[in-house]
């Protein structure tokens, strides 16, 4: 991974490759996260949906897609990681209320899961549905 890294930012001072690399790293090889880079997860899905009359599009990182459920999980770099899903910023729960809305559509059938995959800390968040959807339905579209 060093060489790929090196090939990928030859332009980053050897510091700041070496702290991305270093959050990668633990983010790829972390035990609790393995099922989040198996095989049978999809990466970089495009969804498109109706939500509220409108067209919506979006890239989600990971989609695991079971027998009973399916797994939305998106990937967030932030600085600063919440302690709680409740302290998420609002942003990022109406924009994974906005993939368990488009979802719901696509898998009628099937329990949808949000998550946010904090690469700082190689921390996976569970946000809980109502709080996503609250989210969602608080935001004005015009």
């Amino acid at each position: 991974w060093p060489e790929l890294c090196a090939r990928v930012l030859p332009d980053m001072q050897d510091g700041e490759r070496n702290e991305l690399l270093a959050e990668a790293t633990a983010v790829l090889t972390t035990a609790h996260l393995a099922s989040v880079f198996a095989p049978n997860a999809l990466a970089e899905v495009p969804v498109s949906a109706d939500l509220n009359g409108r067209r919506i599009h979006g890239i989600i990182d990971r989609l695991i897609v079971t027998d009973t459920e399916v797994h939305v999980i998106d990937f967030k770099s932030n600085a600063t990681v919440p302690a709680s899903a409740e302290a998420c910023p609002v942003g990022l729960l109406r924009q994974m209320g906005a993939y368990a809305q488009a979802l719901t559509q696509i898998y009628p059938d099937k329990t949808i899961r949000t998550a946010i995959l904090w690469t700082r800390s190689a921390e996976l968040m569970w946000l809980p549905h109502d709080l996503v959807t609250d989210a969602l339905a608080r935001t004005q579209i015009s």
